[in-house]
């Protein structure tokens, strides 16, 4: 369930900031100032929106908990999160009971636990190549699920702009396209080279050209051609691991390139299956990585030929 005590270690560790006895303050890191009286048993119910969204039916019924189980407001969290403060103790499962018949499931257990972010994706960006929502919801399932020892952090994106900043979270996706030229259909307009951010696209002798190196398979090439002479080769998924925010920040590092749409929950399963598994005390996600090695991790999660393979140059 998701709940966390308003006030337990994990508040404390704050320490310097005293909570403010003159009503309620949103904002402050723990919780402990949300209410006037410390001692009373408080929890805070954290939301799962997999996909990022809530309908006009559940936005009704969290309401309604709120108004009759919280302290009046909702809090609103990093990575696309929900959380209902100040619910009394002997409420709260009348409150998770509600709020999980209109299908708002809980996260995961603890103040800092668990999280998923994704971006708006299919029907909702022209950007998209790859369903995130569909990801979402395997994963979602899966962070539920999994007995972990160390909160993990999930983001996806259905495209290379990256809008869920997956590249600084434990486990990121980001949804790619390997382009492939059908000159029989080009006529050679050069829309394509025009609409490459990256530089990667040169026209030689009326057929666009692409630069491997360049390239980042975002498929914008692929959108921009209105002869469909450029196709969609390959679809799928680039794995980041190892990525984080905070004080100490650093980017997510390449575990595989086009990870097939079908294999990526199983690839999310090996990659928190060997975390876990070597995890020691209190220790991080990236920091576990860090200390096994990112070779060891591919290894084993990444099985599949076809996930190995590089892209190959689009050539005239």
């Amino acid at each position: 369930m998701s709940v966390s005590r308003e006030g337990d270690k994990h508040a404390t560790r704050v320490g310097r900031r005293k909570p403010s006895t003159k009503g309620p303050l949103v904002g402050i890191k723990g919780g402990m100032s949300d209410f006037n009286d410390a001692s009373e048993c408080r929890l805070s119910l954290r939301l799962r929106a997999p996909e990022g969204m809530l309908s006009a039916d559940q936005l009704m019924v969290l309401g309604d908990v709120v108004r009759r189980h919280g302290i009046g407001f909702v809090r609103i969290v990093g990575r696309s999160g929900l959380e209902v403060p100040g619910i009394a103790c002997e409420e709260i499962q009348t409150a998770k009971a509600l709020l999980e018949a209109s299908g708002l499931g809980t996260a995961s257990e603890g103040g800092a636990g668990s999280s998923l972010s994704v971006c708006s994706g299919q029907g909702r960006c022209v950007s998209y190549f790859v369903d995130a929502g569909t990801l979402a919801m395997a994963l979602s399932g899966l962070l539920e699920s999994e007995a972990m020892p160390m909160p993990v952090r999930v983001a996806i994106s259905g495209c290379a702009e990256a809008c869920s900043c997956p590249q600084t979270a434990d486990i990121g996706f980001v949804g790619i396209v390997e382009p492939i030229l059908v000159r029989a259909e080009c006529l050679g307009d050069g829309a394509c080279v025009g609409a490459c951010k990256e530089g990667a696209l040169i026209m030689r002798r009326g057929l666009p050209r692409r630069d491997p190196q360049r390239c980042n398979f975002c498929g914008d090439c692929v959108a921009a051609c209105g002869f469909n002479a450029l196709r969609p080769a390959r679809v799928g998924y680039t794995v980041y691991v190892g990525g984080k925010a905070g004080r100490r920040p650093c980017l997510g590092a390449e575990l595989a390139r086009f990870v097939p749409e079908e294999d990526a929950p199983e690839v999310a399963a090996r990659v928190i299956g060997f975390v876990s598994e070597r995890a020691r005390p209190r220790e991080t996600f990236g920091a576990v990585l860090r200390r096994i090695g990112l070779d060891a991790l591919r290894s084993y999660a990444i099985t599949r030929p076809s996930q190995r393979t590089r892209p190959q140059e689009m050539t005239p």
